[in-house]
Order: structure tokens, then sequence, then C-alpha cells
């Protein structure tokens, strides 16, 4: 092959022959004999070349990889359409709120409550609102205000009257909206033992550090000063302060003003049964609760208002003593009050107490505490404990013989032995 090639090239016309990008022709035998050697000889320079060789060759049989990998996109976006279709379905499948399966029986049962003697008679706000209309109607934007109304999906006043339908409630629409009304007469409204108990605390306790009152009716041409002397010489023998008149305000145009106190023992009880008398005039007096409360600390100077923060720790403090009943010492009330708690629930309805035990002892010795003590417990046989006369609560009775009984105020007991503990001696 080389001999030949190069006697081309010297029959050429030119001595540098040009390069031509044609490959010459090889023999087939000649071919063939160069494969057979190639095979015959397996060295690693050999090797190197070949793979070299074929690595051009075999990048295009690999390079449809990623177009053959290129339809699968498609196929996934074949598939999310499809997913994306099924996630609808299942939000569709997905249960929505559970709802009663007669709405307006639902709808009906709970109007009728809101407005029944059960729940008037202890619910302030629809008390008070339907009081304040002469021919007793409730707008019905109050109802829709509620929260198991807004639970059944109702948010419109025709759902409500069509549940009503039927209903011992009136009903009525004019210009100021959708009405509703009872038959009967409002219930009384009675607040809760707890509540009471807890406004009566509450009140008991603002004027631990001096007693805030309130003068009304001032006649023209008295002065302040005029009163503040009378009420010094009303206390002199209760009150043994330098000071027991701590502040007075200026007299205002409704012809009132404020006292500060100072403390002593049974404050309040006294200046609740004081009459003021100024210059043969006769002033009413107030103990200041509330806002008439607010507005006359808030004419205390500061120097007055932390004295009177003192003495109120003070005394709040002495209350913390221990006390003791029929010989049984207590930390203080609020541990009588537990006792007496757990008496009348470790007992059932119409269980009598027995006259042997101590908790016999220590009820009727809290029972003399009670203001009408003396006829309560007269002709007393014994304790038991039931329902008080209204069913409402529990409470202790006293038996008087032949079936005979009557229910007794524990709290009451409880308040006069708050407001005078019998403390234990130290």
């Amino acid at each position: 092959f080389w001999l030949k090639w190069s006697e081309s090239r010297r029959q050429g016309t030119s001595d540098t022959p040009a390069m031509s990008s044609e490959k010459p022709e090889v023999p087939v035998e000649a071919g063939e004999k160069r494969e057979a050697q190639e095979a015959a000889d397996p060295s690693p320079k050999r090797l190197k070349t070949e793979e070299a060789s074929k690595s051009p060759t075999q990048a295009p049989a690999e390079a449809p990889k990623s177009p053959a990998k290129a339809p699968a996109s498609p196929a996934k976006a074949a598939a999310s359409p499809a997913k994306a279709a099924e996630t609808p379905a299942k939000a569709a499948e997905a249960p929505a709120e559970e709802k009663p399966a007669d709405l307006k029986a639902a709808t009906k049962k709970q109007v009728e409550y809101y407005l029944s003697d059960e729940n008037l008679c202890r619910d302030e706000f629809f008390h008070k609102k339907i009081s304040e209309n002469v021919e007793g109607w409730l707008n019905l934007s109050f109802i829709l205000g509620c929260k198991k109304i807004q639970a059944l999906g109702i948010v419109k006043e025709a759902p409500i009257v069509e549940a009503l339908k039927g209903s011992h409630l009136e009903t009525k629409t004019d210009d100021d909206g959708t009405w509703i009304r009872r038959t009967e007469p409002l219930p009384e409204l009675k607040k809760s033992a707890a509540g009471r108990h807890k406004q009566e605390k509450k009140k008991s306790t603002s004027h631990d550090g001096g007693v805030m009152m309130k003068v009304t009716a001032v006649p023209e041409g008295m002065q302040w000063m005029d009163i503040r002397d009378q009420m010094k010489e009303v206390v002199k023998d209760v009150c043994k302060s330098k000071t027991p008149v701590t502040f007075v305000s200026s007299i205002t145009e409704q012809r009132e003003c404020f006292l500060a106190m100072d403390m002593f023992d049974q404050d309040l009880q006294f200046f609740e049964a004081m009459e003021l008398e100024v210059k043969g005039n006769k002033l009413e007096t107030v103990i200041c609760y509330g806002q008439d409360l607010i507005k006359g600390l808030a004419k205390l100077p500061r120097h007055v208002v932390k004295k009177r923060e003192l003495k109120a720790k003070d005394r709040q403090k002495a209350r913390q003593k221990p006390i003791v009943i029929n010989g049984q010492k207590f930390q203080a009330v609020g541990a009588l009050r537990g006792k007496m708690k757990e008496i009348i629930h470790n007992r059932s309805d119409g269980e009598e107490i027995p006259s042997e035990s101590p908790d016999y002892g220590l009820v009727c010795a809290v029972l003399k505490y009670h203001p009408r003590a003396e006829v309560k417990m007269k002709d007393m046989k014994g304790l038991k404990v039931d329902k008080n006369e209204g069913g409402q609560s529990r409470c202790f009775w006293i038996l008087r013989g032949e079936g005979a009984g009557e229910d007794i105020s524990t709290k009451k007991c409880l308040d006069a032995i708050e407001a005078n503990p019998p403390y234990a001696e130290s």
C-alpha cells in the first residue's frame, strides 16, 4: 500500500502533492491483514487508541437517551392534571361541618331556650334587652349574634322566622328589623350565689383602708370645713386616730362632697347606721361603691392614697389570723367555709347529722352566728342536709320534730363570722 502511494506521489505534477480529504482506497486484502495484525496485538497502547477511536462513534448512540427521556415529561404532565383533577374530587368527598339533620327543629329548640324562664332568670343581657322594650320585643339581630346560632350556619333572620312557625313565640317584621317576643311575662332575674358572694366580698374589701363617703343635699352657705368638724365629733368615741377625717373635697355644684375616713373596727357598720346633722341640717350620707367610689378616690391626694393602701394591707393581713369555732382551729374564715362545704357534700339529700359527731357541734356553733339565730334555732331537735326550699342548692336544715323543719343560710353565718372573727389567742 505504501509503495503504491509513494509511486503515485512521484508521478504527480507538483513536488508537494495537495492533501486530499478523501481517504485512499485500501485494498480489501490489505485491510483484512491489518485487522488480523491488530487482533493479534493486545498492547495497552493499541487498546487506548481503540477506545479513543470508539468514543466519538459511541456518543451519537448514547445521545438519543436524553430525547428518549423527553417523552416522560409529557407523561408526567398528563399525570399531573389527573392528580389535579383528583384533588378537587377528594375535596368534594371531604365532609363539611356536621349540621343537624333537621335544621329547623334545632333552630327552634335553641331560640325557644334563649327566651325560656330557665335561661332568662339568669341571663342578664337578654333580660335587660327585653325589659327595655315596652311590649317585650327582642330584635333578632341579638339572637343572630349567639355562637350556637352561628354554629348552625344561620346568618339571616328568615330561617329563624321560618323555624318558629307553630312556636309559642311571636315574630314580626317592620322598618326597624325582625323581632321576637314571649307570650308570658318575664321571670325575675336571679344572680347566682357565687356572683353575689363575689360582689359582696368585693364591697366588703373596698373600704379596708378607710371608709369613703359621699355627702349629698348640702345646703347653700355650708362649707366643707363645717362637715369635717362635725364628722370629727361624731367619730371621736370610736376612732382613736389623730386625723379621723383624712380628706374632704370641696362642695360641687350638685351640692355634694366626698369624705375619706380613717379606719377603725366595725367602721362600715358604724357609718351605715350613722345620721349626720350639721348646724341643724340633716345631711344624707352614702358609703361609696362603683362609680361613686372611683370618683371619690380620684380626688384623693397621693399621700392619702398611699396611707389607705398600707392600712388596707394591714387589715387584710389581720384577717388571715387563725380562728377558733367550737374548739376547732382554722387558719382563716376561708378554711371554715371549705369545711362547711365538705360536711354538706359528704352527705346525701335528707341525711341527718348524728348529734354525737364533731360535725354536728361545729355546724351548731356556726349557725349561732346567723342574724336570726334565736328564732331559727328555737326548739331545735336535730340537723340534716337537703335541698333548700327553692330546690336550687343544698344546705342545712333545722329539725323540730314530727317532720317539721326549716332551712338556714350558712352564708349569712359565715359572713357574720368574717365581719367579727373569733381569733385564736396568740
